[in-house]
């Protein structure tokens, strides 16, 4: 029998491989969906090695969608892991008519079944845009990383939101404009080439390396900038490019999405100044919210997530907690995958052709020419040929 909240019935949920793009963005935007519950964004996911995008309908009793989600699955080449290691993917929570935490864990709930059917015995799954993840992650029993969202209301007037930035956060503006900053639109492949030249320089930094290619993560966002859904800027002081950046937007409301800066820009201000001239031009042209993305909750100032997270709270943006979360449903599929991450580090760790020497260790793992895999991080039983989240190109100026 179905189970009713607040007098929805969810009925049955399905998963499609492909839809109408147009009709799929008016049904997501119905539903009050955002940026990651769009076709684009689907197609952005499943650029990965070995993904396929998945389209989740929530039907009523009624025959009407209750709800709609988007991501994508991820699969090991080789049978019977192919049948029963795969990965589900999902950047948001369910976009739903009610935008309940019960009606949206009621759906999960029925899409984690759906999803154990066709193979998937893992789910990783974002919050981004989602202020219920808290209360529905935890309630589902998924193992949880807190983190925390960043909402700036376009709404107000723009000089209430100048004023509502940080004292320090002004002052660096102001400073990058006297450097002689400036940030303009560039939808072109050297905008894409600069972004992830600077996403790589600003990663490297931190210690943290790219597991997709170059040409992949630029092909992925291509994918949003052909799509329309996307933005893409660039800051430069004089002749010479400093820093940029890519915001996703659907029906308004508008995300942070990627994002990188040189040395340089960092000294010159260039990532403030760009930030500012997006909400500027994202007012204009109607947008009313723009979420700063995620950030790991600092335990205080010296913790190494302090800066990302007092970056965008400075922006005097509302801040939520809004935890992500994965969980193993199908305990077959985990057994499985175990066996397969064994195969892999002995196939890593052998000192024979198969692992071509020109490979070289990431800081996450190494690859093996034979099963195309990537190293999880520690406590991720991820399957072979599934890239890592850290090297999905959107997450590092997420989180």
């Amino acid at each position: 029998m179905p189970v009713r909240i607040h007098r929805i019935p969810v009925q049955k949920i399905r998963c499609f491989g492909d839809v109408d793009p147009g009709e799929w963005d008016e049904l997501a935007a119905s539903l009050g969906g955002g940026f990651f519950h769009c076709h684009a964004h689907a197609v952005y996911e499943s650029t990965r090695s070995n993904a396929k995008p998945c389209f989740v309908k929530a039907f009523a009793e009624d025959g009407q969608c209750a709800g709609v989600a988007v991501g994508a699955i991820s699969s090991p080449r080789f049978w019977p892991f192919s049948r029963f290691c795969r990965i589900a993917t999902f950047a948001a929570l369910p976009a739903t008519t009610e935008r309940t935490a019960e009606l949206e864990g009621l759906i999960l709930r029925g899409l984690e079944k759906e999803l154990k059917r066709k193979g998937v015995f893992f789910i990783e799954l974002g919050s981004a845009d989602s202020p219920n993840s808290d209360r529905v992650l935890r309630g589902l029993s998924y193992e949880t990383k807190d983190r925390a969202e960043f909402y700036l209301d376009l709404n107000r007037p723009l000089q209430d939101i100048w004023e509502s930035l940080a004292c320090e956060c002004r002052n660096i503006i102001r400073k990058a404009r006297k450097l002689g900053v400036v940030t303009k639109r560039e939808h072109s492949p050297r905008g894409l080439a600069l972004l992830h030249a600077f996403q790589q320089e600003s990663l490297r930094r931190h210690g943290v390396y790219f597991q997709m290619s170059g040409g992949a993560a630029q092909a992925a966002s291509l994918s949003l900038l052909d799509s329309g859904r996307a933005n893409l800027l660039v800051s430069s002081c004089g002749e010479t490019a400093i820093n940029a950046a890519m915001f996703g937007v659907f029906v308004g409301r508008a995300y942070y999405l990627l994002s990188g800066s040189s040395s340089d820009g960092r000294k010159k201000a260039g990532p403030p100044h760009l930030l500012w001239t997006a909400i500027e031009r994202l007012k204009e042209a109607g947008a009313t919210v723009l979420n700063l993305g995620g950030a790991a909750v600092p335990a205080g100032e010296d913790d190494p997530a302090w800066g990302l997270y007092r970056f965008k709270r400075d922006f005097g943006a509302s801040i939520i907690s809004q935890p992500s979360g994965t969980k193993t449903i199908s305990p077959l599929g985990g057994a499985l995958s175990r066996v397969l991450l064994t195969m892999r580090a002995a196939l890593t760790s052998a000192p024979t052709l198969l692992v071509p020497r020109t490979i070289k260790p990431l800081v996450t793992g190494a690859a093996s020419a034979l099963f195309r895999v990537h190293i999880p991080r520690a406590g991720n039983p991820r399957a072979a040929d599934a890239v890592s989240s850290v090297g999905k190109p959107h997450r590092r100026s997420s989180d």
